[in-house]
């Protein structure tokens, strides 16, 4: 009898956490920001960040590829852009790496998230 498996060499089954795609650790974090793009400025909530890039929620109707400015301590207006978007929630990639120095002195000005999404 052929295994129900047979067919689904092409899915990656592992449970190995070293298959998690991310180049850079995110830290969870909660913190009321603000994106600017084409001119216009749109609310956010940062849920997570890393020194490549956030993940965050708001109501921009924003493009993947389309290249933004979002305000983060420290730093002020990063830029950045839409990797991907999802049901109010948005990937973006930072432009430039945040310097370690840089990345540690704005995380320690922005809220570790205290809440489950």
């Amino acid at each position: 009898m052929p295994s129900v498996f047979a067919n689904l060499g092409h899915l990656n089954l592992s449970r190995d956490p070293s298959v998690d795609q991310r180049r850079a650790q995110r830290d969870l974090v909660d913190m009321v920001s603000h994106i600017t793009a084409l001119g216009r400025t749109h609310g956010a909530r940062i849920i997570n960040i890393s020194a490549l890039g956030l993940m965050c929620r708001t109501d921009a109707l924003l493009e993947i590829g389309q290249r933004v400015t979002v305000w983060l301590p420290v730093v002020t207006d990063c830029a950045a852009e839409v990797r991907w978007v999802e049901d109010g929630r948005i990937g973006m990639e930072f432009v430039g790496t945040i310097e370690p120095r840089t990345y540690d002195a704005m995380l320690s000005l922005i809220p570790p998230r205290q809440t489950a999404w």
